[in-house]
């Protein structure tokens, strides 16, 4: 095999390297997205509880004591 054969392949990998980094970095990237959404949910979620825990206790205060 050549240095021009070796170059040529080394290149290739190189190359091949790259778009697999790049591939790589765009499902990261993705999965960041998907990150945030879960995150922005999960806020959502726990202000429902809140408001929820909110609501019984005020039904609780109108119930006569027992």
């Amino acid at each position: 095999m050549t240095v021009e054969e070796k170059i040529e392949r080394l290149t290739g990998i190189v190359d091949a390297l790259a778009s697999s980094v790049v591939s790589h970095d765009n499902q990261i990237e993705g999965l960041i997205q998907v990150a945030r959404l879960h995150n922005e949910e999960i806020d959502k979620l726990g202000e429902r509880i809140d408001n929820l825990g909110r609501q019984l206790q005020a039904y609780l205060n109108r119930l006569p004591p027992q």
